[in-house]
C-alpha cells in the first residue's frame, strides 16, 4: 500500500499472507524507507513485529462537527458560532490532529482574520469559538494541556454613519451605473434598518403590510418597523410582477451585493475606509432615529435587547448634532464676513 499523510504524521502500511504491518513517521521519506525495508524482511522470511493498532486521531475538523452537535446546535447563538468555528478551522487546517493545537494557533487566528480587516470584536468571536473547541478536545483527552488563548481588548471606537453627501454619492452612483437593484436595497437599508439577512428575506405577502416584521435573531425578538412612502414604493414595484406571495424580493445571493457594492466603494475612492460597509446602513438609520425620537422607541424599532446597546448611537447623534451647528456657525461667520 502507498504510503499516505495521517494528520500530521505519514503512515506506512504492509500486507503479508493475511497479516498488516503499519507504522506512523514524522516525515514522508521515513515512512517509504521502512516500507521498503518490512517488504524485504518479510520476503526473506524475517519476523516483523505487527505495530499495535494506532488510537484514531481526531481531526479539527472532527472536533467541529462534534461541538457543533454537542455545544453549539439548538443556542441561539447557533449561526454565527458555526460560522466564527468553521473559519477556525478553515484557518489552521480541516485536518489538523488536534493533540497538536498549541497557544500559538491562537496568534495565527488573530493575524489571519486582522489581516481580512475585520474589528477586534470580530476577532474575539474566533477565539472564543477556538477557545471552546480546546476545552472540548481537553475534556475527551484529545488534548493533552489547555493553553492559555488570550483575546483582544476591544476599542472605543466611533460609530461609523454614512452622512448625507455620503448617501447621496451612493445613489447617484447606482443611478449612473443602473444599479436598480442594489439602489432599492440601500434605501430599504436606510429606511429599516434591517440588517442585510432581513433585508433578503423580505417576501410579496410582506410588501401587502403597513409594518415590515422580523424576527431579530441576534436578539432574539421580534420586531415591526412602518414602511416609509420610498419604502412602500420599492416593495410594492418589486411585488407586482410576483405570483407567489412567498416570493423574494430582493433575489441576488449576499455575494452579488458585497461585489457590487465593493465596485462602488472602488468607484468613489472610498478603498481605504474599511468601515465602508453596507452594514453602516443600519448604523445610519440608528443614528437618524435618535435624531428625531427618545431612546425607547428607538430601541424598539433597532430590536435592541439593552438599552445600553442602543446608547452607543446617542453618542454618535450628539456628534451630529455638533457638527451641525458648527457648520452654522462656519456660514454664518462667511456671511458676516461677507
Amino acid at each position: 500500500m502507498p504510503v499516505k499523510p495521517r494528520g500530521t504524521s505519514w503512515q506506512a502500511a504492509v500486507s503479508h499472507k493475511g497479516v498488516r504491518y503499519r507504522k506512523d513517521f514524522p516525515t514522508k521519506l521515513e515512512a517509504e524507507i521502512w516500507e521498503a525495508q518490512t517488504k524485504a524482511d518479510l520476503l526473506a522470511g524475517k519476523k516483523v513485529e505487527t505495530a499495535p493498532k494506532a488510537e484514531p486521531i481526531m481531526t479539527l475538523q472532527d472536533l467541529f462537527d462534534l461541538v457543533a452537535e454537542t455545544r453549539w446546535k439548538g443556542t441561539k447563538g447557533e449561526k454565527t458560532a458555526l460560522i466564527n468555528g468553521q473559519h477556525v478551522v478553515n484557518i489552521l487546517g480541516p485536518q489538523r490532529d488536534v493533540k497538536t493545537l498549541c497557544y500559538e494557533d491562537g496568534l495565527t487566528i488573530k493575524r489571519t482574520v486582522a489581516g481580512w480587516h475585520r474589528s477586534d470584536a470580530t476577532i474575539n468571536r474566533k477565539l472564543a469559538a477556538f477557545s471552546t473547541m480546546a476545552k472540548e478536545a481537553h475534556k475527551l483527552g484529545k488534548l493533552d494541556k489547555l493553553f492559555e488563548i488570550c483575546l483582544i481588548k476591544e476599542r472605543k471606537t466611533r460609530v461609523r454613519w454614512y452622512d448625507e453627501d455620503e448617501i447621496d454619492a451612493q445613489l447617484a452612483w447606482c443611478e449612473e451605473m443602473a444599479e436598480d437593484e442594489l439602489r432599492d436595497y440601500i434605501v430599504v437599508s436606510l429606511d429599516t434598518g434591517f440588517r442585510q439577512g432581513e433585508v433578503l428575506k423580505i417576501t410579496k405577502r410582506d410588501a401587502e403590510l403597513e409594518d415590515l416584521w422580523t424576527y431579530d435573531t441576534k436578539a432574539g425578538t421580534n420586531r415591526d418597523v412602518p414602511l416609509t412612502a420610498r419604502v412602500k414604493e420599492i416593495l410594492h414595484r418589486r411585488a407586482k410582477p410576483l405570483n407567489d406571495p412567498d416570493a423574494k424580493l430582493f433575489k441576488e445571493k449576499p455575494a452579488w451585493y458585497r461585489d457590487r457594492w465593493k465596485k462602488m466603494q472602488s468607484d468613489l475612492g472610498m478603498t481605504d475606509d474599511h468601515n465602508y460597509v453596507p452594514h453602516v446602513l443600519r448604523h445610519t438609520f440608528a443614528t437618524n432615529l435618535l435624531l428625531h425620537t427618545d431612546i425607547r422607541t428607538a430601541q424598539e424599532l433597532l430590536g435592541h435587547k439593552r438599552i445600553e446597546t442602543t446608547q452607543r448611537y446617542a453618542h454618535t447623534s450628539a456628534e451630529r448634532k455638533r457638527l451641525a451647528i458648527q457648520k452654522l456657525a462656519e456660514y454664518q461667520g462667511a456671511e458676516i464676513g461677507a
